[in-house]
């Protein structure tokens, strides 16, 4: 299974975090197209508003965090099976793990490479 005709969701509060992601999965994969969020709060209307299919989102966001936006996902019938991989600088075991029982798909660790998106995306069945 590609991502060429799926629908992505990007979410980070730094606008250049996103055109980074967005230029790193666009190096690696052609998927159909793409939405961005400042925060869990506009994720959150994003994907009530869009069929998503994946999405990769921030830890340490104003408004509301990525675990806070992955638990509201992950907590509602209507949006949790959406994969969601957990992007963070965060690197502590415990923060992983916690980002994991709550219902993350992957984590991949920021700065990351292509090559480790792609890595995740293929450990969850997404590629």
């Amino acid at each position: 299974m590609g991502l060429s005709n799926k629908t992505v969701l990007i979410v980070d509060d730094s606008p250049s975090m996103r055109k980074m992601v967005s230029f790193a999965m666009k190096k690696v994969f052609k998927f159909g197209s793409e939405f961005q969020a400042s925060d869990g709060l506009e994720a959150l209307d994003m994907i009530s508003k869009e069929h998503i299919d994946l999405v990769i989102c921030d830890i340490n966001m104003p408004n509301m965090n990525g675990l806070e936006f992955l638990t509201k996902v992950k907590n509602d019938e209507a949006f949790k099976e959406i994969p969601v991989v957990m992007l963070s600088t965060e690197s502590k075991q415990e923060d992983i793990i916690k980002a994991i029982n709550l219902g993350a798909n992957a984590y991949v660790k920021k700065p990351f490479k292509p090559e480790e998106m792609k890595k995740a995306l293929m450990k969850i069945n997404i590629l």
